[in-house]
């Protein structure tokens, strides 16, 4: 090679790296942004539900809220709120108080537009607060942030979820973003990168890019009528006068700059992801499943494949261009819903999981995430939460039998049709002696048993009949899943049938489809976070983190 070609490639290699640089600045600086603008917006969002105040009880479904001034004022969404009626206010740091609904416009004309509503504090207190922005100097491709709390989680902390202005103004005279929405974010707000209210979560269509929000301009232009209790079945005719937003040049500036639209260069990892295909119940099954390499404490390399354990069956092989791999399983973790398996043939790349740290990453809100699937695809996200239990609700085993309140001993009291019960023999009248070897002696006791199990476990049964002690071993079912004709049950790919029932889970806004599960996720650094282990709704997709991954692993290596 003569001086000048090493020169030009001297050159080039210098360029690529300056570039790398400034790339990692430009992405450091969006997510410094992201997260200054996070916490002052995170405090003053709420979570409300209707309460009566005299008979001390909740009286409607939750929806979501946000206070914009010290003394207790909430904006919400108006087909959330009742004008005169109490609501029950829950802030993030765990204080409750008691909400006056106020004013609210519904047009006749128009049903479900302009969904403008106001609230007001009871309560005496200086409450966290929001900064109120301005939708009028929005622009197209803007970041933006919803915190909110989808009813489905039904966590006493909201979500959050990043996305951009699709549209500033649609024909409906909503804000259109990509921040993805669901019930129980109703009323919800979004917020611009400054930390600041620019609208409020209204309504969704199918498409996951399709999320309507009310302009915030709307409750400034109406701030004095909407301090009425009343429904306003038409634009009040008392406007307020709406001002220019101070920082609207600034936004013109900004969006326009990389720090805002910064170029998400990330770390190559070579091979982490890779598909495993099986057999369930007589069909051909594909999920992902993420590479792992780990040193024992002796020394030795060694290489695993872990996924998620409800989606692979019988004759589980992975695949690697296209070739099937032999590979052998050699753990599982029913509760986190894991499985691990070796391979038989060294493969290169994969994830170094350094076991001897079990010292998790900071799960940050707000923290950008990336997912790579087998092809090497990259889907962006960000940490919506912080680590918290999702109980077994959807996951629960069906058994389709009742008993009798207080019974001692258990009596059955309802045999579903068709129900694992039914089909092995327990009827109406029936005594319970035992549940896999464990004596039940009180109706109490029956619940909690059978909570235990999950879809597919094998239970042996013990009972008494006019006939005599019977015993049968059989598998419960999974409950399956239910049919809402809401946008919101709509969205490529649908819910996860495992997707709750784990314990210390983050969420992220990736819309991870149901066999795209067992894939790896990293921070924009390159850092495993863990693998995605179910999506459980429109919103939202759970990760196992890495702490409860190396936990798993060690167990399986001793």
């Amino acid at each position: 090679m003569n001086n000048s070609i090493k020169g030009i490639v001297v050159t080039i290699v210098m360029l690529l790296s300056l570039n790398a640089v400034a790339q990692k600045k430009q992405v450091a600086k969006f997510q410094k942004t992201i997260a200054e603008a996070v916490k002052k917006a995170y405090p003053a969002s709420v979570r409300m539900w209707g309460f009566d105040v005299q008979q001390n009880q909740r009286t409607s479904g939750q929806f979501s809220g946000v206070v914009v001034s010290a003394d207790g004022y909430i904006l919400t969404a108006a087909h959330t709120i009742l004008p005169g009626k109490n609501y029950k206010v829950f802030f993030p740091d765990g204080r409750e108080c008691i909400a006056l609904a106020l004013g609210k416009i519904e047009n006749k004309e128009t049903p479900g537009i302009p969904d403008v509503g106001m609230m007001k504090i009871t309560d005496k207190g200086t409450w966290p607060f929001a900064e109120i922005g301005y939708s009028a100097s929005l622009l197209k491709n803007e970041p933006c942030i919803s915190i909110s709390y989808p009813e489905t989680l039904n966590q006493t902390l909201p979500t959050l979820r990043l996305g951009n202005i699709a549209e500033v103004k649609n024909e409906y005279g909503f804000i259109r973003s990509t921040c993805k929405m669901e019930p129980g974010d109703s009323g919800g707000p979004l917020f611009d990168y400054h930390g600041r209210v620019i609208g409020l979560h209204s309504a969704i269509d199918v498409s996951e890019d399709m999320n309507f929000e009310i302009p915030v301009d709307l409750y400034r232009r109406y701030w004095t009528a909407l301090n009425s209790e009343r429904l306003y079945t038409a634009f009040p005719e008392k406007v307020d006068e709406v001002k220019v937003d101070p920082l609207s040049l600034v936004l013109q500036k900004e969006n326009k700059q990389k720090a805002l639209h910064p170029d998400f260069d990330v770390p190559t990892l070579r091979n982490s992801c890779f598909s495993i295909k099986s057999v369930i119940k007589g069909k051909t099954q594909e999920i992902n499943a993420s590479l792992l390499n780990v040193k024992t404490s002796s020394g030795v390399k060694k290489q695993f494949l872990l996924s998620k354990n409800t989606m692979i069956g019988e004759e589980a092989q992975c695949y690697i261009n296209g070739t099937a791999m032999p590979i052998k399983l050699i753990g599982k973790d029913q509760e986190n819903d894991l499985v691990l398996f070796e391979l038989e043939k060294h493969i290169n790349g994969g994830i170094d999981l350094n076991i001897s740290n079990r010292d998790t990453v900071g799960i940050e809100m707000g923290k950008l995430l990336y997912s790579i699937d087998p092809a090497g695809k990259v889907m962006r996200s960000v940490v919506g939460s912080s680590l918290f239990n999702l109980p077994k609700i959807n996951s629960q085993p069906y058994l389709g039998a009742m008993v009798v309140y207080n019974s001692s001993p258990v009596q059955f009291s309802l045999i579903k049709e068709g129900s694992p019960a039914e089909k092995a023999g327990i009827k109406v009248g029936d005594e319970l002696i035992s549940i896999n070897g464990k004596t039940i002696k009180k109706a109490n006791e029956f619940a909690p048993e059978i909570l235990k199990y999950w879809a597919d476990d094998e239970v042996s049964f013990e009972w008494e009949n006019p006939s005599g002690k019977m015993k049968k071993t059989f598998k419960l079912d999974g409950r399956g899943q239910s049919v809402f004709n809401h946008p919101a049950e709509k969205f490529e790919g649908g819910k996860s049938e495992r997707r709750d029932g784990f314990n210390a889970v983050f969420t992220h806004d990736a819309a991870i489809k149901p066999n795209a599960c067992g894939s790896p996720v990293f921070d924009w650094e390159g850092n495993f976070y863990g693998i995605n282990i179910a999506r459980f709704s429109r919103t939202t997709t759970v990760v196992i983190p890495k702490k409860t991954i190396i936990d798993f692993v060690l167990k399986i290596m001793q």
